[in-house]
């Protein structure tokens, strides 16, 4: 009995050693996660989708197998032992006004009010537009609560207006709400900076069952499903991409001594064919098909001239 107890315990420990191993920017084969758990190839396959079926967004691609940071996991270890959104805001009214030379109080106030939506428009809390509606929103998941979003404001159908939802889940650094949107039957993304207001309704959830997760992407856009693309970048690209988006450096591989490839998941094709279509003459799109087409389409409008 003690030996098998031990066996148990040691296995544990083998799990979180490949959990720690593929977290964040990380990226290991499944030859090299077996290694960590000292079993077959076969179990260490077993284990990934253990992981997936527990909680944990794996992302997959030729390199390897990686645990996506905006896992339910780590936001839950995250929000025990961060500072919560009460907390965040206490510090950062301490600092308005204080310290206005001071390099390292300009930085932190910049990171609490990025991280957590506060608008500088004075130390009163009542101000903080993008925070109450946040502190409403976590408060309406809790209880699974609907709510009206006051006056939204898309850039997808350019319309301003009420949408009645039921709120689930943060997306993002906190700064995207994912709701089952009730007059539609979908689920979307949307922006708390663009939510006027939030009104909680005394109305329950109905459509718990059609609520889906989503996950976001490396430009902040965020969906229900994953797009694999692969770009082929010169010198010039390669260094823009890093340059607009520093996180790309762990997606970015050299494929000979000019060139690199970047691969990534993508929820949809709009930022990256921007990307692209900046610097059009310095990117090869290797995949996928349905990028490919998104920017056919893109170019022949550009041509037709119906823009």
């Amino acid at each position: 009995m003690a030996k098998e107890n031990n066996d148990n315990v040691k296995s544990f420990f083998r799990w979180l050693d490949v959990i720690r191993a593929i977290s964040g920017d990380k990226i290991l084969s499944a030859p090299d996660i077996a290694k960590i758990l000292g079993t077959s190839l076969r179990n260490a396959y077993y284990v990934v989708k253990a992981l997936s079926a527990y909680g944990f967004f794996v992302n997959h691609n030729r390199l390897g197998y990686n645990l996506d940071a905006t896992s339910p996991f780590f936001k839950d270890i995250n929000d025990s032992v961060g500072l919560n959104v009460d907390q965040a805001f206490y510090l950062y009214r301490m600092l308005i006004g204080k310290d206005v030379d001071n390099p390292m109080a300009a930085g932190i106030r910049l990171k609490l009010k990025r991280f957590y939506h506060f608008d500088v428009l004075g130390g009163n809390k009542k101000n903080y537009g993008p925070y109450t509606n946040y502190m409403l929103l976590q408060s309406a998941m809790k209880d699974h609560k609907c709510v009206v979003l006051h006056n939204y404001a898309s850039s997808n159908s350019l319309t301003v207006r009420d949408r009645l939802v039921e709120p689930f889940m943060f997306l993002g650094e906190d700064t995207d709400v994912r709701a089952y949107e009730v007059e539609s039957g979908r689920n979307k993304t949307f922006k708390i900076s663009r939510i006027s207001i939030v009104e909680i309704l005394d109305k329950e959830w109905e459509n718990t069952n059609k609520h889906r997760n989503a996950f976001t992407d490396m430009f902040m856009y965020s969906g229900e499903v994953r797009h694999h693309v692969v770009l082929r970048l010169d010198v010039s690209s390669c260094n823009f991409m890093q340059e607009e988006y520093p996180h790309s450096l762990r997606m970015i591989r050299p494929d000979d001594d000019t060139h690199w490839l970047f691969e990534t998941d993508v929820a949809t094709y709009d930022a990256i064919a921007r990307f692209i279509l900046g610097l059009y003459d310095h990117i090869d799109v290797l995949e996928d098909k349905g990028l490919k087409k998104f920017l056919r389409d893109k170019i022949k409008r550009y041509g037709s001239g119906s823009i």
